[in-house]
């Protein structure tokens, strides 16, 4: 349904109907007023005179009597139909100024042009709902990788907040409630292009229900929701969703591997986040007893994890009563701000301290007051507003929790090749020496720059020179993809992470593997090197060069081809 024109319709009732009687009854009377001619005859003006004559008249001064000079009555008459006529048309007009401002109809022509824009889309995209934390991180990790996606939020100030972001290219973007099936109809998840929907508003029953919209809508689509309880959780889980993502869990499993699988861990960071940790910032400490300030879901989710290994933990809570806990010796009711409050709990003995509040002024004051009272603890901190970044940096935290930069980093992973969590947990349950082994080498290749990540697949599709040489009988191996396409003694800055064929994961293949059709290869390495890796998918010159040795192509065309590329 047109509910523009329908809007416009249902507004200017009243004045069109003004217009048309109004015109009505002066083209009636027109036609009923005996006129003079030239010679003194009687004459009536057909309904034809009488509608051009009123028609130029409302939006015209100095017009002429016509056909011929008027009577006495035709000339009172027509002063009636002066005012009149001029009086309906302000009022019309203002009826239609009204409408040009009112919001409704102006979100009613936003959304037409936004449902215009979406059907011309040509590029798979994702559905983001909600733009707060969360959503402006995660769009502009997306945005900065390449990947297309299209944002709903209710709020209008967070949408005219993205306009000032300084994003490479434009976004679609709708203000409506993305709850609303008609609402996703719009934003696409009916179009071809449409990969998925990730969930991100302030509500966990929102998410809750465009989830549920979503999957009854077209089950085959990703469905990524953020959560912060556990009954939510498993709600989402009961209907197929595909990831859920609670930051407090996600956070508590990444402390638990950063003090009992420290090389891992970094396996870990340097994967998800973009800015890693060094390989000498490796937690050797295991043992010891750590200090929670805050008992809410989060200081929840990491006592859990530090039961789970008999580690002991004393709880700085200033609500007992709330959280149903008793005051005992590992029980210390007050905030953690207070340097008494801190020494009774045993930050003196204490290994680790978890300033885990939903203030983000009292955590940074647990932090300098613990360490006032012990330099050597390991200082883990919660950031609940992206605005304190700066402060939470120059407070020489050594792991920092932002909940929104966690579940970002989760869904940009997840987004950009699914393979990617799958070696995380397959790595999880690798040992020890193996992530040691793993995190050297990823340190020899990148160094200090951002690690990137990403997958290929052996198909006609995704690499058909590959796929052209497997199928006439040809070997091709991992480190065939690993080389300069123009220098076949030079390899690329990446290596190989897994590979995924019939369903079973080969974790580090070395480069000798030989490859199969179907393949999937998870590789991990510099940027500037994916390019180079996707160029030998398909360049058959190229792929030929690097196995067989055989040259193609000229001079100009290989140094071109550097240039545009980068080396």
């Amino acid at each position: 349904m047109n509910y523009v024109a329908f809007l416009i319709l249902r507004r200017l009732r009243t004045p069109l109907i003004a217009l048309i009687t109004i015109y009505s009854i002066l083209i009636l009377g027109y036609v009923l007023i005996p006129g003079q001619d030239a010679e003194g005859n009687v004459y009536r003006m057909s309904f034809f005179h009488a509608f051009y004559f009123v028609s130029f008249m409302g939006s015209t001064i100095g017009f002429g009597e016509l056909p011929y000079e008027f009577t006495t009555a035709q000339r009172f008459w027509t002063l009636i139909a002066i005012y009149s006529s001029v009086i309906a048309w302000i009022y019309s007009i203002g009826a239609v100024v009204a409408i040009l401002r009112d919001e409704t109809f102006l979100r009613l022509l936003q959304r037409g042009s936004f449902r215009i824009r979406i059907s011309r889309q040509k590029d798979p995209f994702y559905i983001v709902c909600g733009y707060g934390l969360t959503g402006r991180s995660v769009v502009e990790k997306m945005i900065n990788r390449g990947m297309h996606c299209v944002v709903v939020d209710n709020e209008p100030t967070r949408l005219e907040a993205m306009e000032l972001d300084s994003l490479p290219f434009d976004v679609l973007a709708l203000c409506a409630n993305a709850s609303d099936p008609d609402v996703l109809n719009d934003a696409g998840i009916e179009h071809p292009c449409c990969v998925g929907v990730v969930c991100l508003t302030n509500d966990d029953h929102v998410n809750l229900s465009i989830a549920i919209t979503s999957k009854l809508l077209r089950p085959d689509r990703v469905v990524i929701s953020r959560v912060a309880t556990q009954d939510y959780a498993k709600n989402l889980a009961s209907f197929g969703t595909d990831h859920i993502l609670d930051p407090f869990e996600i956070f508590a499993d990444y402390l638990e591997s950063a003090i009992h699988q420290p090389y891992r861990h970094l396996i870990y960071d340097w994967l998800i986040s973009p800015t890693h940790r060094e390989v000498a910032s490796a937690y050797t400490q295991k043992q010891g007893m750590w200090i929670i300030c805050g008992y809410g879901r989060f200081g929840k989710a990491l006592k859990k994890r530090f039961d789970t290994h008999d580690m002991p933990v004393t709880i700085v809570e200033p609500n007992l009563v709330l959280r149903q806990l008793a005051k005992a010796d590992n029980v210390i009711e007050g905030v953690g701000t207070e340097a008494d409050t801190l020494v009774e709990a045993g930050v003196n003995k204490a290994v680790g301290l978890i300033a885990g509040t939903a203030d983000d002024a009292n955590n940074l004051s647990i932090v300098m007051t613990a360490r006032e009272l012990n330099p050597s603890l390991v200082m883990v901190a919660r950031q609940n507003h992206r605005l304190n970044s700066g402060v939470f940096g120059a407070a020489g935290i050594d792991m920092l929790m932002d909940p929104s930069n966690i579940v970002s980093n989760h869904i940009t992973a997840l987004l950009k090749t699914p393979l990617l969590i799958e070696f995380l947990d397959a790595a999880a349950l690798e040992q020890e020496a193996w992530s040691q082994a793993l995190i050297e080498r990823m340190e020899g290749i990148v160094g200090d720059i951002e690690l990137d990540s990403w997958s290929v697949e052996i198909t006609q599709q995704g690499a058909l020179a590959i796929y052209n040489e497997l199928r006439v009988g040809h070997e091709v191996r991992i480190e065939h993809l690993m080389m300069h396409p123009f220098e076949q003694n030079r390899y690329l800055q990446c290596l190989p992470l897994l590979i995924k064929r019939d369903g079973k994961l080969m974790m580090t293949p070395d480069g000798q593997h030989a490859l199969r059709i179907g393949d999937q290869i998870l590789f991990g390495g510099l940027s500037r090197a994916k390019p180079w890796v996707y160029w030998l998918l398909d360049s058959e010159t190229s792929l030929r060069y690097v196995v067989f040795g055989e040259q193609g192509g000229g001079y100009v065309w290989k140094k071109w081809f550097r240039q545009y590329l980068g080396r």
